[in-house]
């Protein structure tokens, strides 16, 4: 197994991107703006993913950034409206219009490092139990809370729930990504930081959480922040996803808790000024 690669494991998605002023039609999801941002920022990249055939072309820039693809096939590719109401970034609304099939055991056997990122569109895309599988066979462990929060409707719309099993998995986790809204369903807390308290008293080593601001890291006794630049309303679509693979990236190239954070914020404050994944720069 490798220590020197990270790999993504989630559904891309067809993004429509809908602000007050602008629509967009892109290829999305957890796995595509991580794995492209940890491979710009020197990480070997896999992504194990599902979608239909006739999509695959529209996900080339993964490959175009060095990303090793495991296409799993899928009569569907999951597909994802997104419309953001106001200037306010973290109020999104989203409907889910196709889902790609979710992950099964024996798919597992595709990952084979030791560093493995959870990034899951919806709940039951990635089934809990498989969580428990993917603990043996892995060094550091880190899980996107969406995944498990962000339940589809019959109508396609999503909506956020606490995860019920939080007690079981939470302390099988090494690295958990949520933001402010994604804290306060599992905690009920509105402060972010008394919120990521809370969840690091459910067992997961590290608490990753992001807001309009910037980002907090905490390691359940220090707390970690980095500040967001200012930035475009249509680049906050894979702000979350960015801001966890700059940071896994920081932790992987040997840098601090502190530094990596840094790293995100500032990785992040750079690719939500445009639309698409982060793009490389000098910000590292």
């Amino acid at each position: 197994m490798s220590l020197a690669k990270v790999t993504f494991v989630g559904h891309v998605s067809k993004d429509i991107n809908r602000t007050q002023t602008e629509l967009l039609v892109v290829p999305g999801g957890g796995v595509f703006y991580g794995s492209i941002t940890a491979r710009k920022l020197a990480v070997e990249c896999v992504v194990v993913t599902k979608l239909a055939d006739r999509d695959v072309e529209l996900f080339k820039p993964m490959r175009e950034a060095g990303v090793e693809m495991l296409t799993l096939p899928s009569r569907e590719t999951t597909t994802i409206e997104n419309v953001y109401p106001s200037s306010n970034p973290d109020e999104r609304k989203s409907r889910i219009l196709y889902r790609a099939e979710p992950f099964v055991d024996e798919e597992l056997s595709y990952v084979k490092t030791n560093v493995t990122v959870v990034s899951a569109l919806w709940h039951g895309e990635f089934p809990e139990r498989l969580l428990e599988r993917l603990r043996s066979k892995v060094e550091l462990l880190v899980v996107d809370a969406q995944g498990f929060l962000r339940n589809v409707l019959e109508d396609g719309s999503m909506k956020y729930a606490d995860w019920h099993d939080k007690e079981k998995y939470l302390p099988m986790i090494d690295i958990f990504k949520v933001d402010n809204n994604e804290a306060y369903v599992m905690t009920h807390e509105r402060r972010l930081e008394r919120a990521c308290v809370e969840l690091s008293k459910f067992g997961a080593k590290l608490i990753l959480a992001t807001h309009k601001e910037g980002v907090v890291a905490y390691d359940g006794r220090n707390f970690y922040e980095g500040k967001f630049s200012d930035y475009k309303l249509l680049g906050r679509t894979g702000r979350g996803d960015t801001c966890l693979a700059a940071f896994l990236a920081g932790l992987m190239n040997g840098k601090s808790l502190e530094e990596s954070v840094e790293l995100a914020a500032r990785v992040t404050s750079a690719k939500m000024q445009y639309a698409g994944p982060y793009r490389g720069g000098e910000v590292v």
